[in-house]
């Protein structure tokens, strides 16, 4: 069965959003910086078998995350890891987790599928590792604010899912090179209606303004002039920090607007 690093940083993702901690709390649970923990889950980084055997501790389906099959015993295995300590799991093989004093609880594996997987060759025929790492960051994001802004948000898998269908591949990095700006794009518009929900503004009202503020410097690097003279048409203002909450929208949509013009004038 192939392995594919990716894969399996998703499926860490999606245990840690599972078992309900933020980045930043599991990090913190494993002994571990954030910085860390997000090298995992963009697959930057291995996970390390000391790594996962903390994570078990805390209810991770480590089955799971490395295979993409659940585990029939993950609870037992959570048990009998907790009693016997952070320091109980001396070995982990595919097959099961062996504590100090010679107890093995066994990883059960009932489903038997023989994969053809397609070869992901990046950078050539695929998008490139720094591509699904940014990709990756983007769905991070969305599904932050997802959690944040609605009542029933969409979780990793959801958006994953979404992000592959319309880029028509099974898994987001068989995307082809040419798309990714298709990918780059899909996000960023989900990232955009959820940024402007009626509801943003009042739940995160700094953390909104800053979103909002660091979108327009950064898209109106090389266009200063035609900002200065926007905020001063409609507003009568030369500070974006000075702007109200509406104001500060009309603006940003007014600059997405205008990005979308120049893009597709390309």
């Amino acid at each position: 069965m192939a392995i594919d690093r990716a894969d399996i940083a998703i499926r860490m993702v999606e245990e840690r959003a599972r078992i309900g901690y933020s980045q930043a709390d599991f990090a913190r649970k494993l002994g571990i910086s954030r910085e860390t923990q997000r090298r995992y889950e963009i697959g930057e980084s291995g996970l390390s078998g000391e790594m996962l055997a903390h994570a078990a501790l805390f209810g991770v389906d480590v089955q799971y995350v490395l295979t993409g099959i659940r585990s029939l015993n993950a609870q037992a295995a959570q048990q009998a890891v907790m009693e016997q300590g952070s320091d109980a799991l001396t070995t982990i093989s595919r097959d099961a987790l062996t504590m100090p004093n010679g107890t093995t609880v066994n990883i059960v594996t009932t489903q038997h599928v023989t994969h053809v997987k397609a070869l992901v060759k990046p950078g050539t025929d695929h998008i490139s590792e720094a591509q699904a790492a940014q990709l990756t960051a983007l769905v991070n994001e969305i599904v932050e604010l997802e959690t944040r802004l609605q009542k029933e948000p969409k979780g990793y898998r959801a958006v994953w899912g979404a992000l592959n269908a319309h880029c028509r591949v099974t898994r987001y990095r068989l995307i082809a090179a040419v798309d990714y700006d298709k990918a780059d794009t899909y996000l960023r518009q989900w990232l955009l209606r959820l940024n402007s929900l009626a509801s943003s503004p009042r739940k995160e009202n700094e953390r909104w303004r800053t979103r909002k503020l660091a979108y327009i410097k950064i898209n109106t690097q090389q266009d200063a002039a035609w900002l200065g003279a926007f905020l001063y048409k409609h507003f009568k203002s030369e500070s974006l920090t000075d702007l109200s909450d509406k104001a500060l929208e009309k603006t940003y949509r007014a600059v997405a607007s205008r990005r979308r013009k120049v893009s597709s004038a390309k």
